[in-house]
Order: C-alpha cells, then structure tokens, then sequence
C-alpha cells in the first residue's frame, strides 16, 4: 500500500477558518470528555449554562465561531479552565507524520482524568488537550 504524505497540501490550504474548524473541535471534544466524567446529559449542561438545550446543541455541533464567552460558559457550568498555551513549532512537518515521538505524544489526547484544569495548548494545526 502506498503512503500518501498529505502535509504540504494541509500547509497550502489551511485558513483561518479551517484552523477555527479545528479548534471549535477540540473544545467540543474537551466538554464532551468533561461531562462523560461528571456523569452529565445535554440537558444538565444546558441548565447550567442557562441556555435552552436547542441552544446547546448548536453550540456543540462545532462551531467555528464560538465566542470566548461561550467557552467561559463552559468552563464556569462544567468546573473546568481551558487554558491556551502556545508552543512554537518552526517545523512543517505535521504531528500525525512525524516519526517523533514526542511530537506525537504532545498531540494525542490521553485517556487519563486531568486535574480540575484542563490544559489545552496551541500548537501547529490546532489545539491539543
């Protein structure tokens, strides 16, 4: 099977709005982790949140738009600070290419509970929890 290396045409073609995509995606991942561990529905959130559930619903379905009062609402209705770090990276190699496996472990999101903060760094391609 032949590999296809995909990394310049991610490079030529991300926006703006491709990388907001990515972004909006990770805070939708980190919610979703955050109420699966504090055993919440769509419906508990939404109270929290004083928002109807329709409202909630948009709001999860990736928006790449999401206001940062939108991720205070977040962080404030689930206990939790996502916290931008930005990292450097002058490399073009992408993460999910790379055979360094550092830069692979910085990108996985891993399966064991964070502290009460959740650590979310802004990285090359997106942000990673």
């Amino acid at each position: 099977m032949n590999k296809v290396d995909l990394s310049d045409f991610y490079a030529e073609t991300e926006t703006s709005e491709t990388r907001a995509y990515e972004h909006a995606l990770d805070i939708e991942f980190i919610v979703h982790r955050e109420m699966k561990h504090l055993g919440l529905s769509k419906s508990e959130l939404a109270k929290r949140m004083g928002v109807s559930l329709q409202s909630l619903s948009k709001l999860l379905n990736s928006q790449p738009n999401m206001t940062l009062k939108t991720i205070a609402r977040f962080e404030l209705a689930l206990g939790i600070n996502i916290v931008p770090k930005v990292t450097v990276n002058y490399s073009k190699e992408l993460p999910f290419l790379s055979s360094n496996e550092s830069l692979r472990k910085q990108w996985s999101f891993r399966n064991e509970r964070p502290s009460s903060h959740v650590n979310l760094e802004m990285i090359s391609g997106g942000l990673a929890a």
